[in-house]
């Protein structure tokens, strides 16, 4: 199982940190002779486009997204089921606010509903009848056995018990509509996800009060590792076409203890700026699955293998 632990705790508060250094290595050659020496980046990492090599780059373990969850509704926080440096079962409920208020209104809705459905069938009763007794009335005036004016007066009955049904109806949909959105703000009063999320931060604690926008927790999506590469313009025009067209890439991801490990991955934003000419714009994010035994926020080296997919364990397959 990928460890997790307080790492994950560097990547929330260090990630921004950790990109810093490795553009200043990719885009600054001068500094890279003190980190070479810490073994941190291979010293011909530099000269490999040069020679026609992909080079080695380096980059942060990073969990494949990070998501600020912030409150969508107004109450006290009777329940915390996310608890930091755990995680957050899909279908669980982050945490619980009080949400017998807007029970109590939907359960008053429920009983006006059911009062204007009711009232709905006396009035469709009442409304044909009256539509029998207008025809009855058009028929006798045909013959000339009954005076315009009461033909004119059945007309209005007539039409007025059509519109007091039709407002009937109008009403009932009000009604729903406004259940719908207390069935909507009860949902957000117990926040879901339909997958696994490391919780790496809680901003509330229990019985606190919470209103619309204030942050909740920060949860990581650990299910895939994003490995954020920079190139500079030169090394990323080499090898931009092979990336574009691999479904999957080969490489190797190497720790600062020289443990290498084999994977396979696949590019998900190609050109990381595509509005942008700065040197930093040129990259590419690298995806794949969690590997066993490095540590998220540790830096890695990656060397890129474009072309060789054979000896590949599947195992760390996206």
């Amino acid at each position: 199982m990928v460890e997790l632990g307080g790492c994950l705790g560097i990547v929330v508060r260090y990630g921004r940190f950790l990109t810093a250094v490795v553009l200043v290595l990719l885009l600054c050659p001068g500094h890279l002779g003190a980190f070479q020496e810490k073994g941190i980046l291979s010293s011909n990492s530099t000269d490999s486009c040069r020679q026609g090599r992909v080079p080695i780059l380096s980059a942060a373990y990073s969990p494949y997204s990070v998501h600020l969850i912030k409150s969508e509704v107004n109450g006290r926080i009777v329940r915390i089921n996310a608890v930091e440096g755990k995680v957050l079962k899909a279908g669980t409920p982050l945490v619980q606010v009080d949400s017998k208020a807007l029970e109590g209104q939907l359960e008053q809705l429920q009983h006006v509903l059911d009062a204007l459905k009711n009232s709905e069938r006396v009035l469709s009763r009442d409304l044909e009848l009256a539509k029998k007794k207008y025809d009855r009335y058009l028929a006798l005036r045909g013959k000339g056995h009954i005076e315009e004016q009461a033909v004119e007066n059945m007309e209005k009955e007539f039409h007025s018990a059509e519109l007091t049904l039709i407002e009937n109806k109008r009403q009932q949909a009000e009604v729903r509509r406004n259940m719908i959105q207390l069935r909507d703000q009860i949902l957000k009063c117990a926040p879901s996800f339909p997958r696994d999320f490391y919780v790496a931060e809680n901003f509330k604690e229990l019985y606190e009060t919470v209103v619309p926008g204030e942050n909740i927790s920060r949860l990581l999506d650990i299910s895939k590792v994003k490995l954020h590469l920079v190139l500079s313009p030169r090394c990323f025009s080499s090898i931009e076409e092979s990336v574009a067209h691999e479904k999957t890439i080969p490489f190797q991801l190497i720790t600062e203890d020289g443990k290498v490990y084999p994977c396979i991955g696949h590019v998900e934003k190609l050109k990381i700026d595509p509005d942008n000419n700065y040197l930093y714009s040129y990259g590419f994010d690298l995806v794949f699955r969690p590997v066993a035994g490095i540590l998220w926020g540790q830096v890695v080296k990656v060397r890129l293998e474009l072309g060789h997919h054979e000896g590949y364990s599947s195992l760390h397959g996206d």
